[in-house]
Formats: C-alpha cells, structure tokens, sequence
C-alpha cells in the first residue's frame, strides 16, 4: 500500500476513535486502572512533498518527515508513594524518509525490524533522589545541540540534514558528486538513542546533570559509549529561557562531541532566538559548526499559534578538510489545535565547497503535516 495511502487510513482510524474535536484538541487515548496506574496510547503522522533541486536537476517526493518522525508508543505510569515507575515502547516507521530519499533512491524500504525500535525502556523517578533510566532510548547527551523555543522544530532546527540529507551534491561540469548533504551538515548531538543506563539529577533552581552509558544495540555494535549532560530550564515574567552542553565518546570510531545550545522566548513580543554549536575530535576530519536561528510566533488565528523562523548554518571541516558548509532556511508552522495538527513549510538552500572541485548550490522546499494523537 503506498505510505501516503496507509497514512490517511491510519488518520481516519485515529479520528474514528477519538470522536469529535473540541477547542482543546482530540482526547487522549488512555486509561486509568483503579490503582491510578495509567497506560496510553500516543504517536503522530508526519509527512509532506519534498523538492530538492540540485543547482541542474529538480527531484520531488512524496516523504516522511525526519525531523520529527512518524511514530507510535504505548507509555504506562504508575505513582507509589513519592516514587514514580514508567515504561514506554515506541517504534516509527518511515518507508521512504526525507533524510534518505535521493538521486539515486526513491524507493521505500517497507521493512519493520529492530532498527524501528526508537524506545524500549523502564524509569523510576523521585523528586529528591532524580530519575534512572533503563533500556534503549535517549543518552544524556541526546538533544543538547536542539533546545530551541522558536514553534517551528516539526521542520526546521540545529539538525540540517533531516531535510534532504541524502541528496548528493552537484559538480559544475554535471556530474554528481560522492558528498551528500549528510555529509557537509552536523549538529553533533550526541549519540541519540541506545541500550543503556542513565541517570538525571533532580532539578536545582533550573539547573539539572544527566549522565548515562550504553551501546547501539539496534545496530549490534557492542562498544561503549557514554556521555555527560548539563541542562538550564527556566521560566521568567518576561522570558522562557532553555540551555544545554553535553560531552560524548564513542568508542566504537574513538570520536569525542561536544555540543551545546540555548534558546530563549521574549513571552509579550514571541520573538525567540536560538544559539548552536558543537565539535567533533576524532581521527578524521575535526569539524565544528555554529547555527543562529529567530524565530517570531503569535495567535494570529483562533484556531492555533502561527509561528515563523529564519536560520543559518556555518560548518568547517565537517565532510573533508578545508570543507566548508551553509545553509540558511525559512520556515513557516500553522497550528490547529482542535485537531492536534500542524502544517508546516520550509525553504532551505545548502552550498558547500572543498578542495576536490566546484560545487553547484541546491535548495530544498518541503511541505506537509504533522497529526498528533
């Protein structure tokens, strides 16, 4: 069944069950056992037509969004006493992503195995003492590199290549080139989701650390990785303010991180800014970047928020030394919150430039929706 087909039935089925729609948004899907143990049934469908032209050659498809997957979890959570124990699964499925889709790939990867399995763990939290975690899912260091306050991440955030990572770039002379925009753009965040153990301290005036140690189960790699996080969350009169800084090794390709961002929300006006960067030290090359994006959102409609950003991306020595990377985007989010959507719009441009010949710049536009439930 073609992705977009299987996407609207699911849609129709989600909306069957959820009934009617009210200002607030769709109802949960959930229910409460007698003893307050809660389990929940949540996910979202995000997808939308992305048209990647390559400075010659213009290639369009219809995709899932990478930057914020489709997906589906059931979640359980139960209160004792001042302990809180939680357990979550969750998978997403995206036969044909818009950080894969090329050139030279246009076909869906109908496959669902162990490489779907974003969560697959267990937590026990406490006010005083902090919150372990258990199983495969976030390290510390995972989104360290994305805090961002600006209402448009559903399709534009410190992540360049979840948009076309997996197109090539083009020589001027018509060839392709072997350097893909996942290549040039990094954000560094971390090491994602694996199998591991983690720990967060409880939160100190806003600030909190996180530490965890694991290994990517899903891709049967068995070397260490760990990791140590610091987070900042705070909310003023007049501002929302968020950070983090994070330090990764992963011994799998001796390579160290180091990333970090901050954002923060001038609440009366909606005006946000966001800060970026981060390093890699490893045996190749060494790059590092640095990502500033504004972004502006107001109810400009009863129906949601409508939210807006620009953003620009400079990396160094990321794809190949004496590389360089940018990218400046545009993006567009018109919530409608009675139906837990939002439809979403990005123009992003990426030129790069290394030792081995001249580049042609591309651009990318991308738009869809995101349904949540």
């Amino acid at each position: 069944m073609p992705s977009f087909t299987l996407a609207g039935v699911v849609f129709l089925g989600i909306a069957a069950v959820h009934g009617p729609a009210s200002a607030e948004g769709l109802k949960p899907i959930e229910y409460t056992f007698g003893d307050g143990t809660v389990i929940r049934l949540y996910g979202q469908i995000n997808m939308g037509v992305l048209s990647y032209d390559d400075g010659q050659v213009t290639d369009t498809n219809f995709v899932d969004n990478d930057n914020s997957s489709t997906r589906a979890g059931l979640q359980m959570s139960s209160t004792r006493g001042d302990w809180n124990f939680g357990s979550t699964f969750e998978v997403e499925y995206q036969p044909l992503a818009s950080n894969d889709v090329s050139q030279v790939n246009h076909t869906p990867d109908w496959d669902f195995g162990q490489k779907n399995i974003r969560k697959a763990e267990i937590t026990m939290a406490n006010e005083r003492f902090g919150k372990l975690w258990l199983g495969q899912g976030s390290m510390a260091s995972d989104g360290t590199a994305e805090v961002d306050k600006s209402g448009t991440t559903v399709v534009a955030y410190a992540s360049i290549p979840d948009t076309a990572g997996g197109y090539f770039f083009r020589f001027e002379d018509d060839d392709l080139s072997d350097i893909q925009v996942g290549d040039a753009f990094s954000d560094f965040d971390g090491l994602g989701r694996k199998f591991r153990v983690r720990y967060d301290t409880p939160k100190y005036n806003g600030f909190g650390l996180r530490a965890s140690y694991g290994v990517d189960w899903v891709a049967d790699d068995a070397d260490a990785q760990y990791d140590i996080a610091a987070t900042y969350d705070g909310d003023f009169d007049d501002f929302v303010l968020g950070g983090a800084i994070s330090l990764s090794r992963n011994e799998t390709n001796d390579t160290n991180f180091l990333a970090g961002s901050v954002s923060g929300l001038h609440k009366a006006s909606g005006i946000s800014l966001t800060l970026a960067a981060g390093q890699e030290d490893t045996d190749g090359p060494s790059g590092y970047y640095g990502y500033t994006k504004l972004g502006y959102e107001r109810d400009f409609f009863d129906i949601g928020s409508t939210a807006f950003s620009v953003d620009y991306y400079l990396g160094k020595d990321i794809a190949a030394e004496a590389s360089d990377s940018q990218s400046v985007g545009l993006a567009a989010v018109q919530n409608i919150d009675s139906a837990n959507l939002s439809l979403w719009l990005l123009w992003r441009n990426y030129s790069y430039d290394d030792n081995n010949g001249e580049y042609e710049t591309s651009q990318a536009f991308f738009g869809g929706a995101l349904f949540k439930f």
